[in-house]
């Protein structure tokens, strides 16, 4: 019997699954538009993607730039206020549907570590009917220490019952490449048009798209891992 190049195949899911990164920035824009303030998309990207610590820091920016007595917590209300809207705009990013067909077909095991809770997660794999394909859900909920602790890639590779430098990630932020590497793992950047300017060198390879990986290019990569 033929053995995998990996043990598992674990996916971020916000901007690598799901595209809820061009809303959550539609949003966190608009926001800071009502304070008269601009926001740049590589800025968002820098302090946003793949970290939730990353909001209180955009709302402290628009704390202090002067006294407009709005609170963390007013902001965190208006922010959700503007998701409602945005978030009408989520998709699936492309070649995702069609890889976890080719993955699972291939009985590969298959899990999630996301930066975000466990219903934020949950609501967007139901939604576009992924939850079938993973066999583990690691979320923020889980763990302590969020990406870009190793944390949750560990929890997802203990839910998987592999070892962590068996598992192969794609990853589309630079706080997630970092959590993955630090938990042993060989990772693969899949920048979205949010993430594209930022520096993913310490990545064992970057690529441009899901749709571009096959079950053949897995295997080529898991044989230079060996």
């Amino acid at each position: 019997m033929k053995t995998h190049a990996f043990d598992a195949i674990i996916f971020d899911h916000d901007g690598t699954l799901v595209d809820t990164e061009s809303p959550d920035f539609e949003a966190c824009k608009m926001l800071f538009a009502e304070y008269g303030l601009s926001l740049s998309l590589e800025h968002w990207a820098e302090k946003i993607v793949g970290r939730m610590d990353g909001y209180d820091n955009l709302f402290n920016e628009i704390a202090q730039t002067g006294n407009n007595g709005a609170t963390p917590a007013d902001m965190w209300q208006r922010l959700k206020e503007l998701w409602s809207i945005t978030l009408e705009n989520v998709e699936l990013m492309p070649g995702a549907n069609s890889l976890l067909n080719q993955l699972q077909g291939a009985s590969y095991p298959l899990g999630v570590a996301t930066a975000a809770d466990k219903a934020w997660v949950t609501r967007w794999l139901t939604h576009f009917n992924l939850l079938p394909y993973f066999q583990a859900i690691a979320t923020g909920d889980d763990i302590t220490h969020n990406k870009p602790a190793p944390d949750v890639y560990l929890f997802a590779a203990a839910q998987l019952n592999v070892k962590p430098q068996r598992c192969l990630v794609f990853e589309d932020s630079v706080a997630g490449a970092q959590s993955a590497k630090a938990a042993g793992m060989t990772v693969i950047a899949v920048p979205s048009h949010v993430t594209k300017t930022l520096d993913f060198s310490q990545a064992d390879g970057v690529i441009d798209g899901l749709e571009y990986v096959t079950l053949e290019w897995i295997e080529k990569l898991g044989n230079t891992k060996q």
